[in-house]
């Protein structure tokens, strides 16, 4: 609900698809949102992904908000619905990435999801070491690749369905 002048103007800026405007409401606003998030993903990671999505879904999607007394109840529901949508997605891929699970793992392990790696088309390594062991954001990174935020998702999703095919193909390799 908008309830103060410094509110009605942050709107109307942010109607006018300024992006800045959209990221201060949501900082002044940061730590209800990471609740919220805490409270579906319990991964710190996963809710700056969702902060992320919902700052551009409500920039793109600006003109579709009915009355601006709606509007932080607007935003709320896109928050929210990243949060569904990234628990659903997580929720399908039942195996836990392998590079996931580097840092905790022996230096052999780590050596071969490295090897492993090596074997990807470029396209999809670029973007898997970018976000699993630089730890940038998807956004970030398809700044600094010049790409859509959808090609980096879709990139980097392929990218670890077939390095979990390469290191599945290693292990049945060794039991044969």
């Amino acid at each position: 609900m908008i309830t103060s002048i410094s509110d009605f103007i942050i709107l109307k800026k942010i109607k006018s698809k300024d992006m800045a405007a959209v990221i201060d409401w949501f900082d002044t606003r940061k730590s209800k949102f990471y609740k919220i998030g805490w409270a579906y993903l319990k991964n710190h990671h996963d809710v700056e992904d969702v902060f992320h999505n919902a700052i551009i879904k409500v920039h793109e999607k600006i003109g579709q908000l009915k009355e601006d007394r709606y509007f932080e109840s607007w935003v709320t529901s896109i928050f929210i619905n990243e949060c569904r949508s990234v628990y659903r997605k997580r929720k399908q891929k039942e195996m836990t990435s392998p590079l996931e699970t580097l840092d905790s793992d022996p230096f052999e392990t780590r050596l071969e999801v490295l090897t492993d790696l090596d074997k990807l088309d470029e396209k999809y390594k670029e973007i898997i070491i970018l976000k699993y062991l630089k730890g940038y954001s998807q956004e970030e990174i398809a700044v600094m690749l010049t790409l859509p935020v959808g090609t980096v998702k879709s990139r980097l999703y392929r990218g670890l369905i077939m390095l979990r095919k390469i290191s599945g193909e290693g292990e049945n390799n060794e039991l044969s």
